[in-house]
């Protein structure tokens, strides 16, 4: 059987779907807007002016999203990540939407390996109607509160744990099946799909890819601006701003 493995933030989505759901949290009171204010925004608009670093942006988030949902109810933690599906859901790129439903169409399983949380990795993938996925598990108690406690899915190593997985339940043939990602944590991915597409890839990915000689072989590198999709070549030069 073929599969196609899919990153979701930046590959599929055009912004990380754990960070419009804390935009939804902040703007419900659930979160307070203070602590995002605080820890946050100034981040987040280094980012935007391309002066910070994107993972530094999601590792904090992350961090505080964790911190501010304990003892939070899985009922208003679920309702609220099904407005922020369905509201952002369809905004995707349009390279790799395409890409999933050329999957479907030729009968291949497709899967969605993401870092961001398991139930909203779960709503995005009943709006395509995929095989399977897996995000990072947050843990709830026995009366459905967040307990703070994860299962992250959003490195290199904990993505192949699961990859692995997968092939073996659905019997993959990984010689000819296919991976899509846009930062470090989609390498094994990658690495262990014949086919292999780095979507937007940031520098560092770029870099990583570079680095291995059968990898970079091998990768098609897909660039989406407005609605022109550009294949690149390995060897691009790339400029990357300085920072103070």
């Amino acid at each position: 059987m073929i599969g196609a493995f899919f990153d979701i933030d930046g590959t599929l989505m055009r912004e990380s779907i754990m960070v419009k759901h804390f935009k939804k949290l902040v703007k419900y009171g659930i979160i307070d807007e203070e602590s995002y204010i605080k820890n946050i925004k100034a981040k987040y608009e280094a980012f935007e002016k391309r002066y910070g670093d994107y993972d530094d942006y999601i590792s904090e988030i992350g961090l505080l999203y964790k911190e501010k949902l304990m003892g939070i109810n899985k009922a208003l933690i679920v309702e609220t990540a099904k407005q922020v599906i369905k509201e952002e859901g369809e905004l995707v790129y349009t390279f790799t939407r395409d890409r999933i439903k050329w999957h479907k169409e030729q009968g291949h399983k497709v899967f969605f390996v993401s870092g961001s949380p398991t139930y909203l990795v779960k709503m995005l993938g009943q709006v395509y109607n995929i095989d399977d996925c897996s995000g990072t598990d947050y843990i709830f108690d026995c009366d459905g509160n967040f307990t703070g406690q994860i299962s992250q899915m959003w490195d290199s190593d904990s993505k192949l744990k699961e990859i692995k997985f997968l092939v073996e339940k659905y019997d993959i043939d990984i010689d000819n099946s296919y991976a899509y990602g846009d930062t470090n944590g989609d390498f094994s991915m990658l690495k262990t799909m014949k086919n292999a597409t780095a979507i937007n890839p940031s520098k560092k990915f770029l870099d990583i890819i570079r680095d291995d000689k059968e990898l970079r072989g091998r990768v098609d590198i897909i660039v989406e601006r407005k609605d022109v999709i550009y294949h690149v070549d390995i060897n691009v030069d790339h400029y990357t701003l300085k920072t103070e």
